[in-house]
């Protein structure tokens, strides 16, 4: 029983070879601006490597074949690629007569027809069938793109890289199915599934190669089972890599499968570069270069990247740790960039300081090692809050600075298990919105206007935490019946009355938002993290009826952030006469509670 077998081929390697497209392959697809890119990549790669000594190559995505009995390939995924190329070389056949160059041979288990207007494409045939039609019109954009070309040397940029034999080519990934391994199904798991064959799945094909298990002090039987236990420790791998929870404390990339590449690129960087980094199968390029040294060991590299992942791991399962190296990944830092400085560091409280210099510089764009009392670290830290407001168009440091606040409350007390959740932060869109709504944003729009009515139809009908005389007194009693009335006869109503609406909304307004006549606050102090959900279906809501929302969701235990918990159960505020309002008093000791918050922890841990 043999492997799966992967290697690089060069194009001018495939010209005597013969494909066979089988029935479940869709037909030629791509369209004109698909041709003509591929055609720009190879120009681009034959331009740049006339100026270069070293022996370079273009990269084609994978071709995914398996041996048939007649010696010819069953296409399994790649057949729009083999097949433009095909054009390619047609096209250039016929630019250039004396060429006699050959090309592969395409056929098709049910199209016969194809392969031969395949090898002559014929205008007046074009309109026969869609297939015939995408190949006519590949073939149009390549010449379409030769005739745009004014250089004399256009023809030698595409044919050169096709057909050289050894350095300077175009490759392709050439991954050939074993024996045992079923097209169909592989097939089904590449398009129908819509997984792409990426560099961790080429990579681990490259590990498990039975040749990396050969060694003479081994018997064939444990040869095998390291083969084996490579398999299932790699499983294990992207198996806690799937982990959102995990994977978010790693990564702001969204990506549902093949997570363990993040590990193989991380581990990659610590060899040599090669290949084109902006190449997304750079990682495959560099391991495949890796295994064709005679000294490379790779059991001794598979452990390499296991030390890796349990050093993931370890940070994962440190509390402190994990909210420092989350909230950097979060805002912009990578993990290379942490592991650096994890190498750098003298032990883990060593590391932990450094992390916690590179939060406070990255936020305060400030040198936390030079300050070196409170009043210093306070003083940064309000100056910084006190530039920034919600028209200042600074959301993402506003963001950045509610990041922080949640992080560190969470890390004040020690004794708390508490994490922040960056993978539903980061899912859900938290992001940056009014506390206490502000008067120009009453809704627009007829279907906002009603949601809106809605709202506080149930918030009034349904909510017994203003009945108390202690937050609102008996004319407001009587002025919120006589509301919920009109509320009542607008949404019944058949034309829906604009007047009425505004007159509605100014009274809401005056009972449950009395401040709203006051400057703009706009201020830090009256933001705060809510997610997407809340954001569009609550942004022009009063406090009071934010505030319900807020304390179903965490009645329901889904996810609230803790400072935005704390804000709209008023928990900063120093005077709590009434529940249903937030007034600038609120807001500024919301702000007075970031700052003070902030100092403290940054003060304690290190910088006295």
């Amino acid at each position: 029983m043999s492997d799966n077998k992967l290697m690089l081929k060069p194009i001018s390697s495939l010209l005597q070879e013969k494909f066979y497209i089988p029935a479940y392959q869709r037909g030629y697809r791509w369209k004109e601006k698909q041709v003509q890119d591929l055609l720009e990549d190879i120009r681009e790669f034959y331009l740049t490597s006339l100026n270069s000594e070293e022996n370079t190559f273009y990269c084609l995505q994978p071709v995914v074949i398996k041996k048939r009995g007649d010696d010819s390939w069953e296409i399994v995924d790649g057949q729009q690629r083999l097949t433009t190329i095909y054009i390619i070389l047609t096209c250039l056949k016929d630019i250039l007569p004396p060429s006699s160059k050959t090309r592969y041979e395409i056929s098709y288990e049910t199209r016969t027809k194809s392969s031969d207007f395949l090898a002559n494409i014929d205008e007046d045939q074009a309109k026969d069938n869609i297939d015939f039609f995408h190949i006519y019109k590949a073939k149009e954009a390549i010449k379409s793109w030769f005739d745009e070309q004014e250089d004399s040397d256009k023809y030698n940029s595409i044919e050169m890289p096709l057909l050289n034999s050894d350095n300077k080519s175009v490759n392709v990934i050439w991954y050939e199915l074993s024996d045992y391994e079923v097209p169909t199904q592989v097939f089904s798991r590449l398009n129908v599934g819509k997984i792409p064959l990426v560099s961790a799945e080429l990579i681990k094909a490259l590990f498990l190669k039975s040749s990396n298990f050969t060694l003479e002090s081994k018997s064939k039987d444990a040869q095998s089972l390291l083969q084996l236990t490579l398999s299932q420790e790699w499983d294990a791998i992207e198996k806690s890599l799937q982990n959102d929870a995990f994977w978010y404390f790693l990564s702001n990339e969204t990506l549902e499968s093949n997570r363990i590449d993040l590990l193989l690129t991380l581990r990659a960087s610590d060899h040599s570069e090669m290949g084109n980094n902006k190449d997304e199968l750079n990682t495959f390029l560099q391991f495949n270069e890796l295994l064709k040294e005679d000294n490379f060991d790779m059991v001794q590299e598979w452990k390499n990247i296991k030390r890796l992942m349990m050093a993931l791991e370890e940070w994962f399962n440190d509390r402190e740790l994990f909210h420092l190296i989350g909230y950097l990944i979060t805002e912009g830092k990578t993990i290379p960039e942490i592991m650096r400085l994890s190498k750098d560091s003298r032990d883990k409280q060593h590391l932990r300081y450094k992390l916690i210099g590179q939060v406070f510089n990255l936020t305060f764009d400030a040198k936390f090692d030079a300050l070196s009392s409170s009043d210093e670290i306070e003083l940064k830290v309000y100056d910084h809050l006190s530039e920034l407001d919600y028209e200042s168009k600074n959301l993402s440091k506003i963001r950045r600075i509610f990041l922080l606040f949640n992080t560190v409350s969470l890390l004040s007390n020690p004794k708390s298990n508490s994490r922040f959740q960056f993978d539903r932060y980061k899912s859900e869109n938290w992001d940056v919105e009014h506390i206490r709504s502000i008067a120009s944003d009453m809704p627009e729009g007829i279907s906002n206007q009603k949601k809106w009515l809605i709202d506080v139809k149930d918030y009034l009908d349904n909510s017994t935490v203003d009945t108390s005389a202690f937050y609102l007194d008996e004319a407001d009693q009587d002025k919120k019946q006589r509301i919920n009335n009109e509320i009542n006869q607008i949404l019944q109503a058949q034309t829906f009355q604009q007047d009425k609406f505004e007159n509605v909304y100014k009274s809401i307004i005056e009972i449950y938002d009395p401040s709203n006549g006051e400057v703009v606050d706009n201020s830090i102090g009256n933001l705060t993290l809510l997610d997407r959900y809340t954001n569009r279906s609550y942004k022009n809501a009063i406090f009071p009826i934010k505030r319900k929302h807020i304390i179903e969701l965490d009645k329901k235990a889904i996810y609230v952030p803790l400072c935005t918990k704390n804000v709209f159960l008023k928990y900063y505020s120093q005077n709590l006469d009434n529940m249903l309002y937030w007034r600038s008093e609120d807001s500024q000791n919301h702000q007075d509670a970031i700052v003070e918050t902030i100092t403290e922890y940054f003060f304690k841990n290190g910088a006295q």
